[in-house]
């Protein structure tokens, strides 16, 4: 294709293309082990490899994981988020995740040779803290945005995960004011790659899926469902990040956010 695409719409994800996500939870992790280190002596990269490995076990062991996979709710999130709302997934996160944020390094402490309960207490608390103060926009988005919307182009936002966190994260971000339209997986009850939830938001955006552009950072969820769901599709290729290439193709591929601006003309 020699020139820009004309759209009406352009969709984003909001985690890993839009805000950092996983990398500020590694960061978070990483400071929370340095934490422990400095009290115990154990080695802090080994310790916060044990610890993601005892959170993605506690996770899959407790929590309601076919109802989390299908909105897209991780064990990272489970180490920080509130799970506000009365459907049963919710309260039984509500009341289970304190115990595991506890557990997480409770288990990673015994591994490494250093058992001490309180100080796992501690941590689970320090690494909420942390993660929640580590939010932060990927280059260039807040950019993006204005030029597109500046451009006549309708914005919309497609997140997965629980309706509280992911709602919290939109608004610590600065971005809401962009979007004409934003919708939160556990909001609705479906979540990428389900056609449903991105006809859900074409129909809040009015506009039809040839009209619209998804871009995102997962081939599984993002580029996948919205090529099922009729949208064209540009996927956001994070140096660093690691996605299983060759599962989808996406119509086209971007570096950095900076690069869709004159791919869709603007």
């Amino acid at each position: 294709m020699t020139g820009p695409v004309k759209f009406r719409a352009v969709v984003f994800d909001l985690d890993d293309t839009l805000i950092w996500d996983e990398r500020v939870s590694r960061q978070a992790l990483m400071e929370t082990a340095a934490q422990a280190a400095e009290k115990t002596g154990v080695d802090a990269a080994r310790l916060a490899a044990t610890a993601k490995h005892a959170a993605e076990e506690l996770w899959h062991e407790h929590a309601p994981v076919e109802r989390c996979d299908a909105l897209g709710i991780v064990a990272f999130e489970g180490m920080w988020g509130h799970f506000h709302g009365e459907e049963d997934y919710l309260r039984h996160l509500r009341e289970w995740v304190p115990w595991f944020r506890t557990e997480i390094w409770r288990r990673a402490l015994a591994v490494e040779g250093a058992p001490d309960t309180a100080l796992a207490e501690g941590l689970g608390e320090f690494f909420l803290q942390c993660r929640r103060a580590r939010q932060s926009r990927l280059p260039g988005a807040e950019d993006v945005l204005h030029h597109l919307k500046s451009a006549g182009l309708r914005l919309g936002l497609l997140t997965n995960g629980a309706a509280d966190l992911q709602r919290e994260k939109i608004e610590t971000s600065g971005l809401a004011v962009f979007f004409d339209a934003a919708v939160v997986s556990g909001e609705i009850g479906t979540g990428k790659p389900e056609p449903a939830i991105f006809h859900h938001l074409l129909a809040a955006l009015e506009v039809s899926p040839d009209e619209a552009l998804m871009v995102g950072n997962s081939l599984a969820r993002d580029i996948a469902g919205g090529k099922r769901a009729g949208l064209r599709t540009c996927w956001l290729a994070l140096d660093g990040e690691e996605e299983p290439v060759g599962l989808v193709q996406p119509d086209f591929t971007i570096r950095s956010l900076g690069e869709l601006l004159p791919l869709v003309g603007v």
